[in-house]
């Protein structure tokens, strides 16, 4: 006869973690409608009174005071009296007038787009088909392509998200002082304006989407860099510019393997440098159980269609694409800079 397992009574402790787990929508939300509302902006020059931090943002008093009184339990907010509140390092952060916020990335991850293909997680689950496209209809880019605000959101957003990775890339790596150098999938030139302006003998091409590359050109102007960066828009599955090197940020996890290595291939095939190297700016993901941001990151890959990947997955792409994996730089960051040169 078998054994009959014996009933436990659960461990109040334990059922208490993982609800605490599940509503961690709550906190993001609150902090959502924070950022929307510009509430940190309110309190930019010291502790405010609810009354009027609520009448300066247009708000419901009391709805307000309890989302602050909630985000300050995470240190977002911090209720100096009763019913008065000031900012801390992390309501700094979702600012919308100082350098550096990152407000433009918490509108963009915890949108009502973003919620609703959450919510359809369990499709991606089941059929390993991205839950972007089966509330879209339409893949990300495509998706993004036609539509004006979410692009922007998102557009603005990786912009965000670049500037603060930036500085560990740049405290991490050195680009050199001569050739060209081709930012693949260069957005609005967030990356590579900083690295030609430290590196101020290196050549640039900012490549992406001709309508999101565009929005290179003024920022570019800005810096004074127009006379060592062209802007060149194309389509990197079908071909990319001659450079001596190329650099990726966050651009390979975007897509499966085949069309990961497609991209690869066809920096491989363009670059004319024989010494020359094609850099990612990627988060890798670490060993079995060990926490880490890159594998939350890697649910949002999947319920996009891209993939984060170990170093040795980095490795086995570059070598399907005529490359070999030369070193993985860590940063002070989750990030870090994986260099392939030619097999």
């Amino acid at each position: 006869m078998s054994a009959t397992p014996q009933s436990h009574a659960p461990d109040p402790a334990v059922a208490a973690q993982i609800v605490e787990i599940s509503r961690g929508y709550m906190a993001a939300t609150c902090l959502y409608a924070a950022a929307k509302l510009k509430i940190a902006d309110f309190i930019a020059d010291g502790p405010k009174p609810v009354s009027e931090i609520a009448r300066a943002s247009r708000t419901n008093e009391d709805a307000l005071y309890r989302i602050m009184r909630a985000l300050a339990t995470v240190n977002v907010f911090r209720e100096t009296a009763s019913r008065t509140f000031a900012n801390t390092p992390l309501s700094e952060m979702i600012r919308s007038d100082v350098p550096g916020s990152s407000r433009d990335a918490v509108l963009f991850m915890v949108s009502p787009l973003h919620l609703s293909i959450y919510s359809e997680l369990t499709h991606s689950v089941e059929t390993g088909e991205p839950a972007f496209q089966k509330v879209t209809g339409m893949q990300p880019f495509e998706f993004f392509g036609e539509n004006g605000d979410e692009n922007k959101l998102f557009n603005a957003a990786m912009t965000s998200i670049s500037v603060q990775a930036v500085r560990s890339f740049m405290a991490a790596y050195d680009f050199g002082e001569s050739g060209t150098l081709a930012d693949i999938g260069a957005g609005h030139g967030a990356l590579l304006t900083v690295i030609l302006g430290k590196h101020r003998g290196l050549h640039g091409i900012a490549f992406d989407l001709p309508n999101v590359v565009a929005g290179a050109k003024p920022v570019i102007d800005s810096l004074g860099l127009a006379q060592r960066c062209q802007i060149v828009g194309g389509d990197f599955f079908k071909a990319v510019p001659t450079a001596d090197s190329y650099v990726m940020k966050s651009i390979i996890h975007d897509w499966d393997d085949e069309r990961a290595i497609t991209i690869l291939k066809n920096c491989s095939s363009a670059m004319r440098d024989p010494d020359g190297k094609v850099i990612l700016l990627e988060m890798p993901v670490g060993p079995a159980n060990e926490p880490g941001f890159a594998k939350w990151l890697d649910i949002e890959m999947l319920v996009h269609g891209g993939r984060e990947r170990t170093e040795g997955e980095y490795a086995a792409l570059f070598a399907k694409a005529g490359l070999r994996l030369a070193r993985v730089v860590r940063t002070p960051g989750p990030s870090a800079v994986i260099e392939g040169v030619k097999a």
